[in-house]
């Protein structure tokens, strides 16, 4: 994991998100979003961990609210 990917782990890990949805146990899939950063990560059910960042803190947001829509459809 790069330098950014283990400060937004640790941002996780510290309970500092913005929101976050999904189970790795329920769902096999968990996100979090990091406003400060413009950043959604991700963690599987293998416990891989990966992130994006976007432009705008708007930009995360949305596509953040396009993953919450995603998962209720499939709950």
């Amino acid at each position: 994991m790069n330098d950014t990917g283990e400060m937004l782990n640790e941002i996780a890990m510290d309970g500092m998100l913005d929101d976050q949805c999904g189970s790795v146990t329920e769902d096999g899939m968990w996100f979090g979003l990091i406003l400060e950063h413009k950043a959604i990560i991700q963690e599987d059910e293998q416990g891989f961990f990966d992130y994006e960042i976007y432009e705008t803190e708007q930009l995360a947001r949305d596509q953040f609210d396009a993953i919450i829509k995603t998962y209720e459809v499939i709950a």
